[in-house]
């Protein structure tokens, strides 16, 4: 698909609901819209086929083709006209009006809409370098006579067109200068998977509410459950839009806790760069983006050890090694699975497709009863995957700086690195809730005697 945009580098879009008809302008690709997408035949807004129209010198998209119907022309692959009775509908910037020759004011030009997203994203949120591992802050971008400026880099219309876009997330541009200009989307998502209602929710919940408040994350959080509606209280409602709901069929405790690592499977997850999974018994204690920027810097998996072994253990993926290869020099290592961080989903899905298929593998054993339950989980099936088949591609050291597991009631000794873990338990919520409330409201009253000594 593509969006439409003018040879000044304005995006054709909508604010608002759309209606059965609906105005549509051009806006700075950093302004707040929903763009026209466009398969290079037909026009869409929200999934939906529609025409133009124009009245009034304004245009107007509608799902039925009448009210002066506005001829589509489109030349070649990337460009296209407006027209009606004969007159070309020009667009100088600030308005529509009728023309009767094609220049530069009547062309209009077809954008890959990845590679806007890619664009639209740095402006929001900066971007990174390819190779140099440098993070360009978004306001060191900037629009300069239609062109997007950054550096000694012009980027017109011209350079988008020609762009290459890579998984989604990363954008080669050929510019004015060498070398190419190519640059990584800096999108970061948290993401919970979180089955059933009751207290559970209430975790997620406080959760969310210490990532954004005491974590001050800049980015979106998405929600992989199986309920239809998820009701938040009141203190949430400054955070909601910022939430994104992923509803997933689940049936058991296996779908639920093998649900963390089928994330490929998400559309949605390409969007974004990096990406953080957490636990619902995870309480963020302060500012965490730091840790985001350091997944930008690696292709690594990274992940945190709870504890340091020195011989198998059934929790953290023993059995797995000593039954399936008798791999005994494998070192045991105690990574917990309720936390983890990527820089994209095309950097880790060969793990992730690992673990999937080793809980898979369990399972059916677990059913011919040679199996407990225990190996089939999550966590035993991560540490095994990464252990005996991908000991270069994840690391412990970077994310276990961050992380406490274990926390418990004693909250003053908590340690403020980022990341306190309430884990204890298999799915056991009920007796945690009160805890992870409790710590909650001890960390508000704390950072409001650091604001207000």
């Amino acid at each position: 698909m593509y969006i439409v945009t003018n040879h000044t580098f304005k995006i054709l879009g909508f604010t608002g609901e759309l209606e059965r008809k609906k105005e549509v302008k051009f806006f700075s690709i950093d302004d707040c819209f929903e763009p026209v997408l466009t398969d290079g035949k037909n026009f869409f807004a929200n999934k939906e086929m529609f025409f133009f129209s124009i009245s009034k010198d304004k245009i107007f998209i509608s799902k039925e083709n009448n009210n002066f119907p506005v001829e589509v022309n489109f030349y070649g692959d990337f460009e296209f006209t407006l027209s009606i009775n004969g007159a070309f509908i020009s667009y100088n910037g600030q308005s529509f009006f009728m023309q009767y020759f094609k220049g530069e004011w009547e062309v209009f030009y077809l954008i890959k809409d990845r590679s806007f997203k890619i664009l639209k994203s740095a402006f929001k949120n900066g971007f990174y370098l390819k190779g140099e591992k440098s993070y360009i802050e978004s306001k060191e971008i900037n629009y300069i006579d239609g062109k997007i400026s950054y550096a000694n880099y012009l980027i017109g219309v011209d350079n988008i067109k020609e762009s290459k876009e890579l998984n989604g997330n990363s954008l080669i541009i050929p510019t004015n200068k060498l070398p190419l200009l190519f640059i990584e989307k800096f999108n970061p998502l948290v993401f919970y998977a979180c089955f059933g209602s009751g207290q559970i929710i209430d975790c997620l919940e406080e959760s969310i509410y210490s990532l954004f408040v005491f974590g001050e994350f800049s980015g979106d959080v998405m929600i992989i459950t199986d309920q239809e509606e998820v009701v938040f209280s009141k203190k949430m409602e400054p955070f909601l839009h910022r939430i994104k709901f992923k509803i997933t069929n689940a049936f058991d405790f296996f779908d639920f806790t093998i649900s963390r690592y089928k994330i490929y499977d998400i559309k949605e997850m390409q969007e974004y760069s990096p990406i953080m999974y957490l636990d619902c018994d995870i309480i963020v204690n302060k500012n965490i983006n730091e840790i985001f920027h350091k997944a930008m810097q690696t292709e690594k998996l990274l992940v945190s050890e709870e504890f340091k072994l020195n011989e198998a253990s059934v929790w953290f993926g023993g059995t797995h090694w000593h039954e399936a290869a008798n791999r005994f020099e494998i070192l045991d290592c105690g990574i917990n699975s309720g936390i983890f961080i990527f820089k994209n989903i095309e950097s880790i899905k060969p793990i992730l497709f690992t673990v999937v298929e080793s809980m898979i593998h369990a399972q059916k054993i677990k059913i011919s009863r040679e199996k407990a339950v225990l190996e089939t989980l999550d966590q035993p099936n991560l540490n095994y995957a990464l252990m005996a088949h991908f000991p270069d591609n994840f690391d412990t050291e970077i994310l276990t700086q961050y992380v406490l597991h274990g926390a418990r009631e004693n909250f003053s000794d908590i340690s403020m690195l980022g990341f306190a873990h309430f884990n204890g338990g298999i799915g056991n919520f009920e007796s945690r809730y009160a805890l992870i409330r409790g710590y909650v409201e001890y960390l508000s009253s704390k950072y409001l005697l650091i604001e207000n000594p």
